[in-house]
């Protein structure tokens, strides 16, 4: 049903009057629209007039042609009508055009993503706001020194050749400052219908990030199941040969022999209980399961029960301390310590030969209590000082003993970091490492009060 304004012959509100002078566009009130004028050409004359950034007059065409398409973009768009002034459909036309181009600038600039017109002489033609404050505004500059900071064109990377004949091309790049976009350049006509690239940002360094984490935890767990599948089939295999050798009836074994024997099977079953027991601690500890239940502890007593337990693992090494007098409490959980005073003995002793001294030192340090492990062994790299406590790292060095999975270590840093201290390393090829940790000490054995 037609509104009271086109019931009576009248222009839409907004509409300039109707004043009879184009028969050539006879449109019934049904509002029959031109045969042949699609959507494509209608979207591509508004972008085109939209973009010229001027009067419609801007676009490249003859008056009386342009007038007849505005005309019939009109009628495509707007319904019927009966006719108008020329001049005044024209003004008309131009604010709709404007006011489309306005609505599709707001658009740019409120986009999340940069964007950035680039034209032949690779100068940037316009960013949007997004763009100007990733990038600071290089409107006017080349794109290369602007974004890249290079002094010449950028040819290894730069995709704008294949852009401007017509390729739509998508790439990732990580600029000086680490930040990494993807970018996406489309060919795109200016006003002046100089060719040009198109071209959106989109950071994407928190995904790249995130994909490098999931390529690292990927390569750990293949290191873990190389090491873990290798140390547990060395100790399996010396306990299987050794038990298949005492149970041959036709070999008589020595009381000697023998014992030697079921020496070896105790040191690779000690083999088989450290690694099981590391793996078990650190997965407790990844889940955040494995938290410390702090208690007032005596360092000295811990370490002397851990020593003594460790001399009987191994033999051939002499273990020595020099502990400070009246050592003030810690507030640790026991077991997780002595895991600690473990795992840093079992690294000293693989890594320095059997005869030479083991030592552990504490002393008091403003608070704190220090303790030390020091080995006379092959020592440490400068560069490999900060990596030792990686998961899974195994220096250049060459171990002493057989075993190892590369985890001893980084349980020990997470155990004594939950308990609010740090560990470190010092160490000089060729004379040995000392392992240090530090743990606050009590506070009631600072004060001399009761917990």
């Amino acid at each position: 049903m037609l509104s009271d304004s086109r019931a009576r012959g009248q222009a839409p509100v907004g509409m300039p009057p109707c004043s009879g002078r184009i028969p050539a566009f006879p449109i019934s009130e049904r509002g029959s629209h031109l045969p042949g004028l699609s959507w494509p050409v209608v979207a591509a004359l508004t972008v085109c007039a939209v973009l010229s950034g001027d009067t419609i007059q801007a676009l490249d065409f003859h008056g009386a042609t342009f007038s007849l398409m505005l005309l019939a973009l009109l009628g495509t768009t707007l319904g019927p009508f009966a006719g108008g002034n020329e001049s005044e459909w024209a003004r008309y036309l131009e604010r709709v055009l404007r006011a489309e181009r306005d609505r599709l600038v707001g658009m740019l600039n409120a986009m999340e993503e940069g964007v950035a017109l680039i034209g032949l002489d690779r100068k940037i033609r316009f960013m949007n706001p997004s763009m100007v404050k990733q990038f600071t505004d290089g409107t006017g500059l080349y794109c290369y020194q602007h974004l890249h900071h290079f002094d010449e064109p950028c040819s290894d990377i730069c995709k704008l050749p294949r852009v401007l004949q017509g390729a739509t091309e998508r790439w990732e790049y990580t600029f000086a400052d680490g930040q990494t976009y993807e970018v996406i350049g489309a060919p795109f006509a200016d006003a002046d219908q100089g060719p040009c690239m198109l071209a959106t940002f989109r950071n994407v360094t928190q995904r790249k990030q995130l994909e490098l984490e999931l390529i690292k935890l990927d390569r750990l767990k293949s290191d873990l199941l190389s090491n873990v599948s290798h140390e547990l089939r060395s100790p399996l295999t010396s306990v299987k040969g050794i038990i298949s050798s005492l149970l041959q009836e036709d070999i008589h074994w020595d009381d000697e022999t023998r014992k030697m024997l079921l020496i070896g099977i105790s040191e690779e079953t000690d083999r088989l209980a450290s690694l099981v027991t590391n793996l078990l601690n650190m997965s407790k500890l990844e889940a955040g399961v494995w938290r410390p239940e702090k208690d007032r502890c005596n360092l000295s007593e811990m370490i002397a029960e851990t020593i003594e337990r460790q001399k009987w693992v191994y033999k051939n090494h002499v273990f020595e301390t020099e502990l400070e007098a009246d050592l003030p409490e810690v507030a640790a959980d026991s077991n997780q310590i002595k895991q600690v005073l473990v795992n840093l003995l079992e690294n000293a002793a693989a890594y320095s030969d059997e005869g030479t001294k083991i030592v552990v030192r504490a002393r008091r340090t403003d608070g704190e209590v220090e303790v030390s492990v020091s080995d006379l062994g092959v020592g440490i790299a400068p560069e490999e000082l900060e990596k030792v406590f990686n998961k899974f790292y195994r220096g250049a060095q060459k171990r002493r003993r057989p075993g190892g999975t590369g985890l001893g270590l980084a349980i020990c840093q997470s155990i004594i970091t939950a308990h609010g201290g740090r560990i470190w390393a010092e160490s000089e090829l060729g004379h040995g490492s000392t392992f240090y940790f530090i743990l606050p000490a009590s506070q009631a054995s600072e004060t001399g009060t009761e917990v």
